[in-house]
């Protein structure tokens, strides 16, 4: 079977988070168009900037829809990550993709292989949801696997305890936070896959995630429950495991992130980022408590 065979074997679909900058979404759109048969994948812009006029959203979609198969859809809804993900992945499934790629949108490709490379890794060890080797643009850390576990009870609930505190007392404690935040950054260390080798049943990096024909033929929505931000990858994998789903970290394949580009875009202000992340996480973690507390 020819390379071009199994770039059309199954059909891909590219989902991508438009929020903030648009130069961002456009190369992000224009990494996917030098991608060995690009030609064979259906790209999806979904617009995720609930707050603009219909207007300006009309204008975004002309700007992004410049090719048959570049299709941009408008979230009615309220602008959540998960929510306006599953948007994506419903109507990428809904056309006839079997492997749906779920993008920040400052996600970039430098393998131009990068379809062929995915079908053989798929090949290779079959599993329902493939993690990429994430590399952060501006400082080479390795993003992928997340977490090797996923949190357990006592972990999210002192999380939601926490931020609800902080956010309590939040003038006085800004400070602090933002020195805590800072701390944070510089102590960050490399993804737990930063090797060569494969790791299994592990927590995915949401910046890139692949769904696979696994997974996509039997779930009708990539993330579940819905969160608005925030630990979206934890109830997915805890999800995978209660499906005695596979997820994977996957090295051979390689993309390009520049870590929170939209949410710097659109907050520019350092305290209005720590009080949405403290809300977000806390909120977020709420649904993840009851979802492992539920045991469905």
């Amino acid at each position: 079977m020819s390379v071009m065979d199994h770039l059309t074997q199954f059909k891909t679909g590219f989902v991508i988070l438009h929020y903030g900058d648009a130069s961002v979404t456009d190369a992000c759109i224009q990494s996917i168009r030098l991608l060995d048969g690009w030609q064979h994948c259906l790209i999806l812009v979904v617009d995720n900037e609930v707050r603009k006029t219909q207007a300006e959203r009309d204008k975004s979609r002309e700007h992004f829809q410049t090719e048959a198969n570049i299709r941009v859809l408008q979230n009615q809804g309220k602008g959540g990550f998960s929510e306006a993900n599953n948007l994506g992945y419903r109507y990428a499934r809904s056309h006839g993709c079997s492997f749906i790629l779920v993008l920040n949108n400052d996600i970039t490709f430098p393998q131009r292989d990068f379809l062929a490379r995915m079908q053989a890794a798929y090949r290779e060890k079959e599993c329902h949801v493939m993690a990429p080797d994430v590399v952060r643009a501006s400082t080479g850390e390795h993003q992928n696997p997340m977490d090797i576990r996923i949190r357990t009870e006592k972990e999210a609930a002192y999380t939601v305890k926490m931020n609800q505190a902080a956010l309590a007392l939040f003038p006085l404690a800004y400070p602090f936070l933002r020195r805590w935040e800072r701390k944070q950054e510089e102590r960050k260390i490399s993804g737990q896959g930063t090797g060569s080798a494969p790791l299994e049943d592990i927590v995915p990096f949401g910046a890139c995630l692949i769904f696979t024909p696994a997974f996509v033929r039997e779930q009708e929505k990539g993330f579940e429950p819905e969160t608005l931000f925030f630990y979206e990858e934890y109830i997915l994998a805890l999800r995978c495991r209660r499906l005695d789903y596979l997820t994977r970290y996957t090295p051979s394949l390689k993309v390009l992130h520049e870590s929170g580009a939209a949410t710097k875009s659109t907050y520019q202000s350092g305290k209005a980022q720590t009080r949405f992340r403290l809300e977000r996480t806390r909120d977020a973690a709420k649904v993840y408590l009851d979802y492992l507390r539920s045991g469905k």
